[in-house]
């Protein structure tokens, strides 16, 4: 049976049951040119300690761990159904000390201070509750000189999208700079791409997203 729009939407946010496993496969398959790029702009260097908010089913760790040597990724997600999955498919890495996944509350990250030396979500943004609140924690987390990089797809795109209108947030990069106005974050890098993506009806679109790259300053 083919989703409700409110249904689609409950489920990009936080995949759950039998559907919700479709979800978190479709998710790694079309968002791949975002994280493929996200990665590449974070730049991840040899024996970072790496943060994602929002590992979806965690398909693609051994792509991100091969980025660079000696890394360890963190990941943490809202998704019970996700985490369960990512652990899974995810054992060898985990006990092999290179991985290690959390739930978390979406408000509150359960690490200590300067913690990572980069932090990246891609296509989380919109469903951030509190939005100023964990913003602060990822900078609380990220050690001085540390990355984050914010993937996003662009307002104009998602407004086309008829799912949105149930429980997503949409962001230009000026409402981005806001929540981070008060924070020691520099924006240092801010790239504006374009592929194709289908939309709920089968059809080509174009797709805009947003990577925006910060440093902590201090």
């Amino acid at each position: 049976m083919e989703p409700t729009l409110e249904q689609t939407a409950a489920q990009l946010r936080c995949p759950h049951g039998e559907m919700g496993r479709a979800f978190g496969q479709m998710m790694n398959l079309r968002n791949l040119p975002l994280i493929v790029n996200a990665f590449s702009a974070l730049g991840l260097n040899d024996g970072d300690r790496v943060l994602e908010l929002g590992y979806g089913n965690g398909g693609l760790l051994g792509y991100v761990l091969s980025l660079a040597a000696r890394l360890h990724y963190t990941g943490v997600e809202t998704s019970p159904l996700m985490h369960e999955e990512a652990a899974t498919f995810n054992q060898a890495f985990i006990n092999a000390g290179l991985a290690d996944y959390h739930l978390y509350n979406g408000a509150e990250l359960p690490f200590a201070d300067h913690a990572f030396d980069k932090i990246i979500t891609i296509n989380t943004l919109y469903f951030w509750e509190h939005s100023a609140a964990l913003m602060e924690e990822i900078c609380r987390v990220l050690k001085t000189g540390g990355r984050l990089c914010l993937s996003f797809c662009e307002k104009n795109f998602m407004q086309t999208l008829p799912f949105c209108a149930y429980g997503f947030t949409l962001y230009e990069p000026h409402d981005v700079a806001v929540l981070t106005r008060s924070l020691p974050l520099r924006l240092c890098g801010h790239n504006v791409r374009q592929d194709k993506a289908v939309d709920k009806s089968g059809n080509l679109t174009d797709r805009i997203y947003i990577e925006m790259l910060f440093e902590k300053t201090a």
